[in-house]
């Protein structure tokens, strides 16, 4: 299977020209490495919900050698919804794609996630570690809010590490910035009746994040798993960059992976999994968030 490569350049601290590059590839080609590490984020693994079978996604899957031979590629996380019921058959099959890669993966726990076998096997709902210079926070919002020893978790990691690190990464399952009520309401949710009606994100989280100097980039992965749902959506504003992406819709399949340099220089790209490309028109207009 043929895996396209579409490329969504942003820097963070030297803003460049978007753009998307198409080419389609087996292996990873790229001149110059020069940035420190790689890492890739990928939504809604479990794939269609209309169609389940146990393990990853298929073209997911088909993706793994890709990954795995991506230059500097460090660690993976998994932002929600691996398996489609959380008993042990789904997961024993997950975890059997899962040990195909050869790097680290973490995962951030989805609503179809969480349960006595991922606390069996996983331990952790929430936890964080430093990678180079920067800082890596897994999250299970509960109902679609950072609350409770949660919320204390988020803030005093941030707090005790945010003047050591450059780059600050967060990772969970649901768009807890979402709501009918702004900006983002044009983007398309993978279940909409899930959504509580309203978030503590913009009242509680976003205020302490925008406090500090850091990049702070959230990713969410609740997003592609049916054709008529978003497959991919970007927004930036101050030091604050919100990433949702995810599969299962079978045409827009996605993940993303990061390339971080120095100076807090970051690059995007946008791995489409399927034959079926995007195209430039509309990811700039229905993707990137104004």
């Amino acid at each position: 299977m043929q895996i396209q490569k579409l490329t969504l350049l942003i820097l963070i601290i030297i803003i460049g020209k978007v753009s998307f590059e198409k080419n389609e590839i087996q292996e990873p080609i790229i001149e110059l490495h020069n940035f420190n590490y790689s890492f890739f984020v990928a939504g809604h693994t479990y794939g269609n919900p209309m169609n389940i079978q146990y393990g990853l996604y298929p073209q997911f899957v088909n993706s793994i050698p890709y990954i795995n031979n991506y230059p500097k590629m460090s660690l993976g996380i998994l932002t929600g919804d691996v398996v489609n019921k959380p008993t042990r058959e789904y997961w024993d099959s997950a975890l059997l794609d899962i040990n195909k890669f050869t790097i680290p993966i973490h995962i951030a726990a989805g609503n179809h996630d969480r349960g006595f076998e991922f606390e069996r096997i996983f331990k952790d709902y929430y936890y964080h570690f430093i990678l180079e210079d920067d800082l890596f926070i897994i999250l299970s919002p509960t109902n679609w809010n950072i609350e409770g020893e949660q919320k204390k978790f988020l803030l005093q990691t941030i707090d005790n590490n945010y003047q050591l690190v450059q780059n600050i990464f967060i990772f969970c399952h649901e768009l807890i910035w979402w709501s009918l009520e702004n900006q983002f309401s044009n983007v398309e949710i993978n279940y909409r009746p899930h959504y509580p009606g309203s978030t503590n994100y913009w009242t509680e989280i976003n205020p302490f994040l925008d406090s500090i100097p850091n990049n702070v980039i959230i990713f969410a992965g609740d997003l592609g798993c049916v054709e008529s749902v978003s497959a991919f959506m970007y927004f930036k504003e101050d030091n604050i960059t919100l990433i949702g992406s995810g599969m299962g819709g079978g045409k827009e399949d996605n993940i993303v992976i990061v390339e971080v340099s120095d100076y807090s220089v970051i690059n995007y790209k946008l791995i489409g999994l399927n034959n079926t490309p995007f195209s430039e028109i509309e990811i700039l207009e229905e993707y990137v968030l104004p």
